[in-house]
């Protein structure tokens, strides 16, 4: 795995943390970094900071026309935003959430877990048996290449767990448009909640004839960089489920405005979290100041490594209760990176494996049966 964090100190000592991550420890942070060093740290360097969006929109317009506003340099983007919050909510010594303005101090998680070919249906129910023993009621696999293996074995987990249990799959965006309508038939059997990122993000139109016809909820958003493309995916009807993240697409403020913009499509809105412990903070509070939200990704593989690697807000599954997590109430963000730990841990490039699979993804669609 790697983690990409961001440091922002202000002219009087008060420090700021902020992440980006694309998927599950992903982060290519050199690449990262040299974003942040060459192109935003002179933006933003002697500038006051009397508000947070008037300097995340000096960092979107710049590059926007050079850089583009998608990918590294909106993951970046997002990282220095996070930081720039931070430090405003210690300034202030109050919450993010609470300066925005919240509607709740918890939220309920739902268990993120690891692809379907992993283990047997047993033991995947031993994998979350700790969270469902916390209240969880929701749980989101992840199918692969062999799909018809992977539905057997989710059919045997419906089994195991019941009615009570909610089940979400998650399709890692391997498949063709005629394989994936079949998996959603056969998640519909089972009441899937939702089929997640089935096709490939760039394939716009595939996804929106999938939407279409599919018995599942279609959901997408982690690759979504902003109001304007999720306006857009939701104007197409390309999926009913919005999933934003504030480490990936722009920012907390980024985030509140895609959320904002499902509500007239009725579509609902449900964080994606899978990256460190600044990145789930800031994705916490981005869910505490919207109404319309109940429900965040709970990956909880990555519990260690929020441990590890900050402090100030519990996030490990001993602080669920009743299937819900609190919201970082300290200053700011809530958490405190740290750096000692950090730089122990020195960037290694995540490589061709895709993290949370057994062997890595082909380096193609799934073919049609």
């Amino acid at each position: 795995m790697s983690f990409f964090f961001v440091r922002v100190e202000t002219d009087s000592g008060v420090v700021g943390y902020g992440e980006a991550c694309d998927s599950y420890g992903c982060s290519y942070a050199s690449v990262l970094q040299t974003i942040v060093d060459d192109v935003f740290a002179p933006l933003l360097v002697g500038q006051p900071l009397l508000a947070v969006e008037p300097l995340a929109d000096r960092m979107r317009l710049f590059t926007r026309r050079r850089l583009g506003d998608q990918w590294v340099a909106v993951h970046a983007r997002s990282a220095v935003e996070l930081a720039l919050w931070d430090i405003v909510g210690k300034l202030a010594g109050r919450s993010v959430s609470s300066l925005i303005g919240s509607v709740r101090d918890r939220v309920e998680v739902y268990a993120s877990t690891v692809f379907l070919e992993e283990q047997s249906a047993a033991g995947h129910v031993e994998l979350i048996a700790p969270l469902l023993d916390r209240g969880v009621t929701k749980v989101k696999l992840r199918v692969g290449p062999d799909w018809e293996a992977d539905v057997a074995t989710l059919t045997e987990i419906r089994s195991l767990l019941g009615p009570r249990i909610q089940l979400m799959v998650d399709g890692s965006e391997i498949f063709t448009l005629p394989t994936a309508q079949q998996v959603a038939v056969a998640l519909h059997a089972l009441g899937v909640l939702w089929f997640e990122e089935p096709l490939p993000q760039g394939n716009r139109a595939g996804i929106e004839a999938l939407a279409r016809v599919s018995p599942v909820p279609i959901a997408y958003g982690e690759h979504l960089f902003g109001a304007d493309e999720a306006v857009d995916a939701m104007r197409r009807g390309q999926l009913h489920v919005l999933q934003p993240d504030a480490s990936t697409c722009g920012g907390i403020s980024e985030a509140r405005r895609m959320a904002h913009a499902a509500a007239p499509f009725g579509v609902r809105v449900v964080p994606h979290v899978c990256a460190g412990p600044v990145s789930l903070a800031a994705n916490m509070h981005f869910a505490a100041t919207i109404p319309a939200i109940g429900l965040i990704e709970y990956p909880p593989s990555l519990a260690m490594v929020w441990s590890t690697f900050a402090s100030g807000a519990a996030f490990g599954p001993e602080a669920i209760i009743d299937g819900a997590l609190l919201v970082p109430p300290g200053a700011g963000l809530g958490v405190d990176l740290d750096e000692a730990t950090a730089l122990a841990h020195p960037y290694q490039p995540p490589g061709a494996r895709v993290a949370g699979t057994v062997g890595g993804l082909p380096d193609r669609f799934v073919g049609d049966r």
